[in-house]
């Protein structure tokens, strides 16, 4: 139960390092917007570990892939409009739906 606990206090965090890096990245505050975007990818490197681990290699990797694929293709061309978009439109709502799976 603890662990579940750790959990859903990860997920809450990412969620709110993904609203606040694309709130960011949309009023052209690239730093800060950048900043919450790395605590964002830390938060899901834990996160899928800790699924990882839990249950086994499962569908939540299977469907973050293609989207980290989308966000390295966005950071390597510098596309910080990209980058918001799959980040808001993609990301933040796969959290969600990972969030409310585990509730």
């Amino acid at each position: 139960m603890k662990e579940l606990t750790l959990f859903q206090k990860k997920s809450d965090r990412l969620q709110n390092s993904l609203r606040a890096s694309i709130e960011h990245f949309r009023k052209g505050n690239d730093q800060l917007g950048l900043d919450n975007f790395l605590n964002a990818m830390a938060d899901l490197e834990s996160l899928l570990e800790f699924q990882h681990y839990a249950e086994g290699s499962g569908s939540k990797l299977g469907k973050i892939t293609p989207v980290l694929r989308d966000l390295c293709g966005c950071i390597k061309n510098q596309d910080v409009v990209g980058l918001t978009d799959v980040l808001e439109y993609t990301v933040y709502p796969l959290a969600e739906q990972w969030r409310e799976g585990c509730d």
